[in-house]
């Protein structure tokens, strides 16, 4: 007879915690474990970046395509700048805009995945599947989040990036969390405001990070993509926590026991995300 022993419990701050910024963020130690966890995933966690990379920028060429006729002439404009029309920026801009919306569930999935390894659990690359159980959820709150940002930036343009930072953790709330879109938006602002001069420094850095990858010709993003979404994953954790349950199967015979651990261990997230 199969006697399983289940016990819930959560894994870094809470929601309450969280939102009344009773938790401890160190920039030093949240990037060292980021830059660790890249490593120590490099090989399994890179098929999905690939994946998401690749389903963005198919995003950006055809909205591209559909709207300008041939992605080309945007080359013909950089080259020549006095044919850079306001066509050609409004094209840019809306294929930009469609492809966070559309790739939305996606981004979601690496999230996850990253979430899970920042608990310790591992993951395959069909795991990027994951978001996409919350794609209306999720897609709602990346275009309130884009909207809100654009209008923002019409202001100032500060205040677009100070909303991209504040909305940063909604998706994992969402997903993780199980709140909903705008609760998720509201949620992630308030408790980032308790620590906003820590946000901003890492996602400055982040972003300092992206910009050199770029100037190599784009090949440090195959480190620079991975550690992003662990740092997001340890910055949640931190904040509002990771619910998990761990399941221990013991059977009569011992030939059997590994039979009952799944692929991945004997581990599961509660919100039955992972597989580990």
């Amino acid at each position: 007879m199969n006697k399983d022993f289940e016990k819930d419990f959560n894994l870094g701050g809470t929601v309450d915690r969280a939102l009344s910024g009773d938790y401890k963020l160190s920039l030093g130690a949240v990037f060292r474990e980021a830059w660790s966890c890249t490593l120590k995933t490099f090989l399994s966690f890179s098929p999905a970046i690939v994946i998401l990379m690749m389903v963005q920028l198919g995003i950006f060429y055809l909205a591209l395509k559909l709207q300008l006729g041939n992605p080309g002439i945007i080359l013909d404009a950089i080259q020549n700048p006095e044919t850079f029309s306001q066509g050609i920026v409004q094209a840019i801009f809306i294929a930009n805009f469609s492809y966070e919306v559309i790739s939305a569930p996606i981004y979601a999935g690496v999230c996850l995945m990253a979430m899970s390894h920042i608990a310790g659990l591992s993951t395959k690359p069909r795991h990027i599947g994951k978001g996409l159980q919350h794609t209306v959820p999720v897609i709602i709150a990346t275009l309130a989040s884009l909207v809100l940002q654009g209008l923002a930036g019409m202001i100032l343009p500060f205040l677009s990036m100070y909303l991209a930072v504040a909305f940063s953790q909604s998706i994992l709330l969402i997903c993780e969390k199980r709140v909903s879109p705008i609760n998720s938006l509201i949620l992630s602002i308030r408790a980032v405001n308790k620590k906003l001069f820590i946000f901003l420094g890492a996602y400055g850095m982040v972003s300092l990070m992206f910009i050199v990858a770029v100037m190599f010709y784009g090949i440090g993003l195959i480190f620079v993509l991975p550690f992003f979404f662990h740092m997001k994953g340890i910055l949640y954790r931190e904040m509002f926590g990771i619910k998990l349950k761990v399941i221990a199967k013991q059977q009569p015979d011992s030939d059997d026991d590994n039979n009952d651990q799944g692929d991945d261990g004997n581990s599961n997230s509660g919100s039955q995300y992972f597989d580990a």
